[in-house]
């Protein structure tokens, strides 16, 4: 992550993530497409860019979440402070946030390798190539398609980048805010792991590590994930101790335990007195106040979250904390705002979709959510989501094509999850007396899940029809 965090004003927390058409409060807090999902910075006029959060021109950005009017991270989160390390190479190129997460960081300046040139042959004149120039410039393209949205690019860019410089963690930071972007998170989480090892003594590293973990993944141990979010955002506070969003962070992973204390609570009012300005943490105590029945402050806080969102990241990261709290209506004002910015927003398309669908505006939920996977065609809950809007409109076929897609991505973590969706369309289709169908569907439930045995019992009924 950077340490000229614009991140939280991106939000990719998603941002997120976060998945589901209905929330479960436990797994949605904190979670936001924006986190990591990029906007554009400021100009003379308040626009956003497209995909992550930006620190200054040539420098290389890692996530992590912050809310900063004078610089937008192209993912969410402000940091309360901002430094810079000095590179060896020639120049620097910044790496774009995307989520609630973000600060300008420049690594130290990694020792050259013992041969520092390419040498390209077949031509008149052999031409040589510093391996710096290399690497400076898969970060550039990486950078370069991620705003554009066109993730795939990225990614071979900065992998191409870790290939030329495997010491170095920028390539590391950009795959992370990538797949934050697209709320992969599991492949996010091993990233910013990596991103510590590398950078051991980087609080930007901790916080990013401690969002991912409080994402909403499909998990047998996330009482564990959660109690390990709240020991790395601690560590956070360590390194950093004037950092606003690692106590922010520190406040969600406590909550996420059920630890509506006040601990809790001065995490909260601990990062807004560090950033006055951070709309994301006045979102947080506002939903933690509520949860607590002051019901006056917390409308308050929510009301100051709303005036402070700006930029794009923020909005998303807001958006998706009111979510939690089934406030739809507020969240989808601020998502409608995000996109006229930023159009291409997988994650606040997602978000957007999802306050549709739920409350029942099933074919403007559906262009949106196709909007959303189409830009982000890894991404597995836009086509979960989907499903599950065709289910709802008893479209049972489509139902079943959005899943089949779903199941191209998924991720280990998520297969119950998308077992159940299966299920759900073979209820369905056997409702209605299509019993082959059911059967093929009930089939591809199992292959998911094979240790739930009801399954099992409703595929022998249908073989028995």
């Amino acid at each position: 992550m950077i340490k000229n965090w614009k991140f939280y004003r991106y939000g990719l927390w998603l941002i997120c993530f976060l998945v589901a058409s209905g929330n479960v409060f436990g797994q949605d807090l904190g979670s936001s497409s924006g986190l990591f999902n990029s906007s554009k910075p400021k100009t003379s006029k308040p626009t956003v860019k497209k995909s992550s959060p930006t620190v200054s021109q040539k420098t290389v950005s890692k996530p992590r979440p912050t809310n900063d009017k004078k610089e937008t991270a192209k993912t969410t989160r402000n940091t309360s402070k901002n430094t810079t390390k000095p590179t060896t190479a020639k120049k620097t190129v910044e790496i774009k946030k995307t989520k609630p997460l973000a600060t300008a960081f420049v690594p130290k300046p990694q020792p050259p390798p013992q041969n520092n040139i390419v040498i390209k042959v077949g031509q008149p004149t052999p031409i040589v190539e510093n391996f710096d120039d290399l690497f400076e410039k898969a970060i550039e393209d990486g950078n370069a398609a991620r705003d554009e949205r066109d993730y795939a690019q990225a990614e071979a860019s900065y992998l191409r980048a870790q290939s030329l410089k495997n010491g170095d963690s920028r390539a590391i930071y950009g795959l992370g805010n990538l797949f934050s972007d697209q709320q992969r998170w599991e492949e996010a989480e091993r990233a910013y792991r990596t991103a510590i090892q590398l950078e051991p003594t980087s609080s930007d590293a901790y916080i990013a590590l401690s969002f991912v973990l409080t994402q909403p993944i499909a998990s047998e141990n996330l009482s564990n994930r959660y109690a390990e979010a709240e020991q790395i955002a601690r560590q956070a506070i360590k390194l950093d101790a004037g950092n606003a969003v690692a106590f922010d962070q520190l406040g969600v992973a406590l909550e996420l335990q059920g630890k509506i204390s006040d601990e809790t609570q001065n995490a909260y009012k601990k990062a807004i007195d560090l950033d006055s300005t951070f709309a994301l943490a006045y979102a947080h105590l506002g939903r933690l106040l509520r949860r607590k029945g002051a019901v006056n402050e917390s409308s308050a806080a929510y009301s100051t979250a709303i005036q402070l969102s700006t930029d794009v990241p923020t909005m998303i990261l807001v958006a998706d904390v009111m979510q939690s709290q089934q406030r739809y209506n507020e969240s989808e004002q601020l998502l409608r705002r995000a996109l006229v910015q930023d159009a291409k927003n997988p994650t606040a398309l997602y978000l957007l979709g999802r306050a549709l669908t739920i409350r029942g505006s099933y074919d403007e939920a559906e262009k949106i959510l196709k909007k959303s996977a189409e830009v982000s065609p890894n991404s597995f809950v836009s086509y979960k989501l989907l499903g599950s809007l065709a289910m709802r409109r008893e479209k049972f076929n489509d139902a079943e094509k959005y899943l089949m897609k779903a199941l191209t991505v998924v991720s280990p973590n998520e297969k119950k999850r998308l077992a159940q969706e299966f299920e759900t369309v073979g209820d369905g289709y056997l409702r209605v007396g299509k019993t082959n169908d059911a059967e093929r569907v009930y089939r591809q439930a199992i292959a998911l899940d094979k240790a739930k045995s009801a399954l099992a019992d409703k595929l022998a009924k249908t073989l028995k029809n």
